[in-house]
């Protein structure tokens, strides 16, 4: 007799099965809900606590840990911080909403204004004054006023030229100064995060220009990153100069990406404005996945690090006993 034969004439039992397994499955997911906070606070769990789960529970509970991780995050930072996370979260959820509604108006308005600052021959003074300054920490904006510099200048030697060499500059001055005036400030900076400690021991035993430039195309903040690595020591001004003169073509991608939000507003065809859409979310796409891939390219570095305190610490703690004997 073939097996489904079988099955065929035990009635209702797959579906018995079926619902067992459905049960099952549910009453791990309720008790996983009922311990949320022991679960999730765990980052890497025991894969047979979530084996049973049905697609959309495991989704459900990737969801839960993802919001449990930065609300864990969120309240652990000082109270004028979070006021300002806050403020600045509302503030992009407003413009994000307004730019739906308005975005035709958003547009034209951009197009319009960056006319008319590409006709003065100050804008590009006041440009490459501001984006000096935003190397130093702990200011913003760096993105900000390259995308505008594509907005103006559209992809061109020009623009190139002048985002490139208001970077270069306001970089090696924020490094001199914080290496030289501000050096504690500096190696607060190198401990502020743990990547930054690990790439710090990276540049301490290899500190060329190469390396370096690996880490300016690491997703930092780009003035912390100015002030974190004068605190490395051993890095010169010389190599954080090359590195930086290195990355430069790295601009041409905020030209790109300015100069297509701007056609977005200059063209009529849907076509068109598809097509520069696409070309701006898969520039930044590729942007992001080469950034990170290189910022985890550190996480084998981080763990070799921990590893090694790890086995400090406890040859230390085996050699303490030994230590108490001989005393005594």
């Amino acid at each position: 007799m073939s097996t489904v034969g079988v099955y065929e004439n035990v009635p209702g039992e797959g579906d018995e099965t079926n619902d067992g397994m459905d049960n099952f499955s549910e009453s791990i997911f309720n008790e996983i809900n009922d311990d949320l906070e022991m679960s999730l606070e765990n980052d890497n769990p025991d894969f047979l606590d979530i084996y049973h789960l049905t697609p959309r529970q495991r989704l459900i509970y990737t969801v839960k840990k993802v919001l449990y991780h930065l609300s864990n995050q969120f309240f652990k930072l000082p109270l004028w911080q979070r006021i300002i996370a806050t403020v600045a979260t509302v503030l992009f959820l407003i413009l994000g909403i307004m730019f739906l509604i308005f975005h035709k108006t958003i547009l034209n308005s951009l197009v319009e204004t960056s006319n008319n600052l590409r006709e003065k021959t100050s804008t590009q003074f006041i440009l490459g004054l501001l984006i000096f300054t935003v190397a130093f920490p702990p200011l913003i904006g760096f993105s900000f006023l390259s995308t505008s510099t594509g907005l103006i200048y559209g992809v061109s030697l020009h623009g190139w030229l002048l985002l490139s060499i208001s970077s270069v500059i306001g970089c090696i001055a924020s490094f001199y100064v914080f290496q030289n005036i501000l050096k504690s400030r500096a190696q607060r900076l190198v401990h502020l995060n743990k990547r930054f400690e690990a790439f710090a021991s990276i540049l301490q035993e290899n500190n060329s220009y190469l390396i370096l430039a690996l880490f300016r195309l690491c997703p930092f903040p780009y003035s912390l990153t100015n002030g974190a690595i004068a605190g490395v020591y051993g890095v010169s001004l010389k190599n954080f100069a090359i590195a930086n003169l290195i990355t430069t073509p790295k601009m041409f991608i905020y030209l790109f990406i300015g100069s297509r939000i701007k056609n977005l507003g200059e063209t009529k065809s849907t076509g068109e404005k598809m097509l520069d859409l696409f070309s701006i979310l898969f520039t930044l796409t590729v942007l992001f996945f080469t950034a990170w891939l290189l910022y985890f390219k550190t996480q084998n570095k981080y763990r070799e690090l921990i590893n090694k305190q790890n086995q400090e610490q406890q040859s230390m703690s085996s050699e303490i006993p030994d230590s108490v004997s001989f005393e005594l």
